[in-house]
């Protein structure tokens, strides 16, 4: 794949905006100044009217084709190439790590362009809100990966670095706030010129326009951060964000012996946002709910919104101080960000015992999408532009990333592993990196060749299943393959990304002795015997026989690889079978314990356990119709939300909806298109989409193509939840299929994946197999869908496979006769 960076090193860009958010236009000039390397220099444009042109000040000929600027610039004299007289010395406040290679060389290429605003939460774009019956507007950017180009023309390259000097104007009638990486260098009326960046990547860049609410704090160290939220949310929600991120900011100060190199940091939740953050040097992008908590927030809201800020802020070293080279090493960034999180949250809320979530979330994670043929490596060769939105595979990037680098932190020894990162840090701050930089860094405190080693967990996919010593691939199918990895010592804790295959005997004896068991062998033995039951090495209706061991268990860990467990057993109980219902008795039996120890309504001062505990146990009872607790949790609706306890909301309203659909769909409705706070709402679609009165389903079902009522950033939600219900899983693929062109423009190149991923998974029966395979693969050969669909295809065969051979014996233990 060509690069830009081959035609030319750019060294700073002057960047002038006029925006108007009202008209949506945008105007911008940018003065690149860099090192040619060929007669031929190139830059990024995407979807922008090319004004003018000029080198050193003089026009010169262009063309712009393919989302590419080509100026020829072989007669650019060598007296030309130097920087234009007089042209304005700006001077960093910060340290930028510059060094000109070739100052003699360089040459200032001035482009004047003009585009409209987007609206596909990518490049330069507008979200919009309602408050006091007033549409507002904010406009920010999402320039990761490679959209820096939909706001100004660049070399969007990770490896181009460059500084920034940007200057942002606004009409003459705006009050808006405007925000920027770095601090107000000069402000003039609505003309705001910011302090130079420090030598960074373009998709780094970020800036944001709109009225705000804010709240201030300034860390130990000094730093000073603020937060910032729509007009309708409340400014309470900013304080959770403050202060994580305060005291993050001080832990890796520490953690890595370099300061933030910033002198503020900015936090901003933005009503319309694709991902879940983005790392801005310091102007970090959130989705509301990922950054707003109250006070009276549920535990787990604020546990998740500490992990994505303590994430984040990683990134303003671990991404933005040292970045990978290439796309290739997304994992660079994203892996360890995904540990160090823990790490930070960990050290900075010790309360929260967050490691449970590392541990049965992403290790979970990880090992359920590695088992499937086809997925991605960590890392992944990238050819084409199109492939670089495919690399954000959660479950294998960030998760299978994380949990190598926790199997590769336990083997040098925690202190020893940070020792190597600050000298990674050291030495490459500014610049750029591969993943044997890493490794190189590394490798004076560790015993083992830690390139040699980590390289073949990171360029393969999959992992081990290991018997008896022996190795072989791990694979849903139950197939397997030559491919081998090198193996630490195989320990039965959570540190490897491999499968213990234990004997019968050895089974029964560490169950007989499981309460002497550390939690993370508990969790250990619980999660490889439930990936080893979705193949023939063991039998799934030998789970039946497991599960009332943990009857009186009250680890919310333990609970959270239970309750895989029994959705596994799931797959064999269709809706209206007799074998659901003969479940359903079987599982009111198993929680019953845990049910009335715990009881509906949270309890003063309870342990953090408990608390989560409870909604996994109340998720059971909805599951099974247990009618005295859904009763309880039905008296319990109020309908002002707030009076509701946070940690039980959404069960509330599933039993009112589950009781009174008729009365409350529209209420309900109603207040998901007028509640501001982001949690809420999601409660709120959630309970809707649980609905069976046609009616209603039709309205759900429309609501697919309403992104004024579901914005485009929750439209993937709704179509999971639509697909979770049973009474309108069929008609939610049905829309997708009768309404593709409109998810392509929705979804944009970087979500749209997700669609047949989330689609397969939900698949059970062969007459829907077909449905998906008629439907996907004419379309595969996208670059976006390519691995998706051949991934979803393996993952659908398995799963139907599992079911018909295991379905008699799971029937035969619950008491059905076929």
């Amino acid at each position: 794949m060509e690069h830009l960076l081959d035609f030319f090193t750019p060294q700073n860009y002057q960047l002038e905006l006029y925006i108007d958010k009202q008209t949506e236009v945008l105007k911008g000039s940018v003065i690149i100044t860099g090192e040619p390397h060929a007669d031929t220099i190139k830059f990024h444009a995407v979807d922008m009217t090319i004004d003018e042109v000029k080198i050193n000040d003089q026009p010169y000929d262009w063309t712009c084709n393919n989302n590419l600027i080509e100026i020829v610039t072989e007669n650019v004299s060598s007296r030309d190439r130097s920087e234009p007289a007089g042209e304005k010395e700006r001077r960093s406040p910060v340290k930028t790590g510059r060094a000109d290679a070739c100052p003699e060389r360089n040459i200032s290429v001035a482009i004047n362009y003009h585009r409209s605003l987007s609206h596909n939460m990518q490049g330069c774009y507008v979200s919009t809100y309602k408050h006091n019956n007033k549409t507002e507007k904010i406009v920010s950017t999402q320039f990761e990966s490679h959209y820096a180009r939909e706001c100004f023309p660049c070399i969007d390259e990770p490896a181009a670095k460059a500084t920034f000097d940007v200057s942002i104007s606004l009409p003459e009638n705006s009050d808006d706030t405007v925000l920027f990486n770095t601090e107000i260098l000069e402000q003039n009326e609505n003309s705001f010129q910011f302090e130079q960046t420090p030598k960074m990547s373009t998709y780094l860049l970020a800036f944001v326009i709109g009225n705000f609410h804010h709240k201030s704090i300034t860390s130990k160290h000094g730093i000073k951060i603020t937060s910032y939220c729509a007009l309708n949310q409340s400014p309470d929600t900013l304080d959770h964000a403050n202060q994580i991120a305060a005291d993050s900011l001080d832990y890796y100060d520490e953690k890595f012996k370099i300061p933030y190199p910033l002198k503020k940091l900015d936090q901003v939740a933005i009503p319309d946002f694709e991902a879940g953050a983005m790392e801005n040097w310091g102007l970090v992008t959130y989705r509301e709910s990922c950054m707003l908590a109250s006070e009276d927030s549920a535990l787990s809201d604020k546990q998740y919104i500490a992990t994505v800020i303590t994430h984040e802020l990683s990134h303003q070293w671990f991404g933005n101080l040292v970045t990978m080279r290439w796309w290739d090493d997304l994992w660079l960034n994203e892996s360890f960000a995904n540990v160090i999180e823990f790490f930070a949250t960990d050290a900075i809320r010790p309360e929260y015992n967050i490691w449970e979530e590392f541990f049965t979330h992403d290790c979970f994670s990880a090992l359920k999408r590695d088992s499937l043929k086809g997925v991605q490596s960590v890392h992944q060769p990238v050819n084409n532009p199109a492939e670089i939105a495919t690399l954000f595979d959660g479950a294998i990037v960030y998760n299978k990333g994380a949990h190598l680098m926790f199997m590769l932190i336990r083997l040098i020894g925690e202190d020893k592993f940070f020792e190597g990162i600050r000298d990674y840090f050291e030495k490459h701050q500014y610049s750029n990196t591969t993943g044997d930089d890493l490794w190189a860094a590394l490798q004076p405190y560790a015993d083992f060749n830690v390139k040699e080693f980590m390289s073949a967990w990171i360029s393969q996919s999959g992992y081990p299943v290991i018997t008896d010593e022996e190795q072989k691939r791990f694979l849903i199918d139950g197939s397997t393959d030559d491919t081998k990895w090198p193996l630490p010592k195989i320990k039965d804790d959570m540190s490897g990304h491999y499968l213990i295959n234990l004997s019968d005997e050895e089974f029964s004896q560490k169950l007989q002795n499981f309460d002497n068991l550390s939690l993370e062998q508990k969790l250990r033995l619980l999660l490889d015997h439930y990936f080893l039951a979705q193949t023939p090495m063991v039998s799934s209706a030998s789970l039946l026989d497991l599960l009332p061991y943990f009857k009186n268990e009250t680890s919310y860990a333990v609970w959270s690889i239970i309750i895989r467990i029994i959705n596994h057993i799931k797959l064999f109980c269709p809706p209206k079978s007799e074998a659901k219902k003969a479940y359903k008795k079987y599982l009111q039996d198993i929680i019953s314990v845990q049910l009335n120890r715990l009881g509906v309504v949270p309890k003063p001062n309870e342990p953090d356990n408990d608390t989560k505990l409870r909604a996994i146990i109340l998720g059971l009872a909805h599951y099974t119709k247990e009618q005295k607790t859904l009763e309880q949790l039905r008296n319990l609706y109020d309908p002002d939300f707030t009076k509701i306890n946070s940690e039980i909301r959404g069960d509330v309203l599933y039993a009112k909806i589950h009781f009174d659909e008729d009365e409350i769909f529209n209420d309900l409705l109603n207040k998901y298109q007028t509640e501001p706070d982001p949690n809420i709402k999601a409660e709120v679609l959630s309970s809707l989409t649980n609905a069976k009165n046609p009616e209603h389903i039709k309205i759900l079902i429309d609501l697919l193509q309403k992104t004024d009522i579901v914005r485009p950033q929750d439209h993937l939600y709704l179509y999971v939840y639509l697909r979770a219900n049973h009474h309108t899983k069929p008609q939610a693929f049905d829309w997708v299929i009768n309404n593709w062109q409109f998810i392509e423009k929705l979804a944009g190149d970087k979500s749209i994946e997700d669609y047949p991923r989330y689609t397969a998974n939900t698949i059970r029966d062969k007459e829907e197999a077909q449905k998906f395979h008629d439907f996907f693969d004419p379309i595969k050969n996208q670059p976006a869908l390519t691995r998706a669909v051949e991934v979803a295809d393996g993952e659908i065969k398995a799963r139907l496979e599992l079911i018909d051979s295991d379905t008699p014996a799971v029937h035969k233990k619950l008491g059905i006769n076929d």
